[in-house]
Formats: structure tokens, sequence, C-alpha cells
């Protein structure tokens, strides 16, 4: 199974997300339900993604990041890896966005 560690942050200002390793299938659920739990109180606080330490993503951990994208969350990336994530999370975005418009 593909190595993910995450660190949720619960501050008052913004819900936080750092993620490393690889997303992929096998951990994507994992993540989402943790999300879920923690995202209950998010109130009006900021979602923030940190991508950091991410090395990769599959398929499915792409589609996990696209519909927090979606949901408004804010991503961080201050690595290489990290912002080719990025730039792949805001092209399928972009896709799906024209999709749905046709």
């Amino acid at each position: 199974m593909p190595q993910l560690t995450f660190y949720l942050h619960d501050d008052p200002s913004e819900f936080r997300i750092e993620l490393a390793g690889t997303l992929a299938a096998a951990n994507a659920a994992e993540l989402e339900r943790c999300w879920r739990t923690g995202s209950s109180t998010l109130g009006a606080r900021a979602f923030v993604v940190k991508l950091g330490a991410l090395k990769s993503v599959d398929d499915a951990g792409r589609r996990l990041l696209v519909r927090w994208k979606q949901l408004g969350a804010l991503f961080v990336a201050e690595s290489a890896e990290g912002r080719s994530i990025l730039e792949l999370i805001r092209d399928t975005a972009l896709v799906e966005q024209k999709a749905a418009n046709y």
C-alpha cells in the first residue's frame, strides 16, 4: 500500500491538512473520512491543504483534491512536486468545469 502521512490542524482561523507521501486510492478513502469528521466544525474558517511533502497522486487522490478545490480549499505547495500536483488539480478542475458548461 502506498505510504501517506497526514496531519490535521484545527486552529481558530483555519482547518489545515498537511500531506506527505503518496495519495492513492488505498489511502484516499481514509483521508476523506478524517476530513469529513474534522470539517464538520469548519464554519467560516479557511480550509487549507498543504502539499509540501506530497510526492504523487493517483486518479483517486486527484479526484479527492479536485473535490476539495471545488469546495473552496486553499492549497499551499512549496515543493516542486507539490506545485506539479497543484497544476494537475487546477487543470482537472478547469476541464471538468468546461465539460459541465456544455
